[in-house]
């Protein structure tokens, strides 16, 4: 007689185990009822076969269908569970759900960090795209891009607005900073704490960044609009 608790092998008729003193009769009583009402159930569904005509099969599966019916509890447990199932995998595919405006705005700024050409002409000059594609042009990343390397982190994006062919997404969170090695100058912006708009256009099938060059710069937009404005005032102040 195995125990349960540490494995070891009793003689017969042992009601403690001698290496470790857990109770085994219990157990073999629970075993022995467990065995005898699997009989017992076997019993009463060759005996309803056999009063039906039935093959064992479908007398065990009639006998299976009767006890669900006599304990209605356990379908609706089961009904709740598969209920709950359903609705968490809801929430989780609509909270995974992106918008494919919100796609081209993380592929624009993946492309940056990843240093994607492709991928940046892609949702930035459309033209330039095929014209690679097909062999005729070469991207230059020197051409292309302001910073010689860039570095986005938790980016996570809302569709402001879809209609036709134009959209807008907003920046909610994330950093994107860019660095010059030349100077070894650094930018970057929270958009935690300046979320960014971006304009986008579709253009035969592709949403592409309407004022990419803008997007790009990592650091707050307002700044720039700032310092435009103050430029402006001192020329203006300053005699003709």
């Amino acid at each position: 007689m195995r125990c349960p608790n540490c494995g070891f092998d009793n003689p017969e008729g042992r009601r403690y185990c001698e290496d470790c003193g857990e109770k085994l009769m219990d157990l073999e009583a629970l075993k022995a009822r467990a065995r005898r009402k699997a009989l017992r159930e076997a019993a009463r569904i060759r005996r309803e076969a056999e009063r039906r005509g039935l093959d064992r099969k479908t007398a065990e599966r009639r006998f299976r269908r009767r006890r669900r019916l006599a304990n209605p509890w356990a379908g609706l447990a089961i009904l709740a569970v598969a209920v709950l199932m359903a609705v968490f995998l809801g929430i989780s595919l609509t909270r995974d759900r992106v918008s494919a405006p919100e796609k081209a705005v993380r592929e624009f700024y993946r492309s940056l960090a990843e240093l994607d050409l492709m991928t940046y002409l892609k949702h930035t000059e459309p033209q330039l795209y095929k014209m690679a594609q097909k062999g005729e042009y070469e991207p230059d990343r020197s051409a292309l891009l302001d910073y010689d390397s860039y570095q986005v982190e938790n980016l996570r994006t809302e569709l402001v607005r879809e209609e036709g062919d134009v959209a807008v997404v907003r920046l909610t969170s994330g950093v994107f900073r860019g660095r010059n090695e030349l100077g070894d100058e650094e930018s970057e912006v929270d958009f935690s704490q300046f979320p960014r708009e971006v304009k986008l256009i579709r253009v035969e099938g592709i949403w592409v960044v309407a004022d990419y060059g803008m997007m790009k710069l990592p650091y707050p937009l307002p700044d720039i609009f700032q310092e435009e404005e103050l430029t402006q005032d001192l020329e203006g102040s300053l005699p003709e």
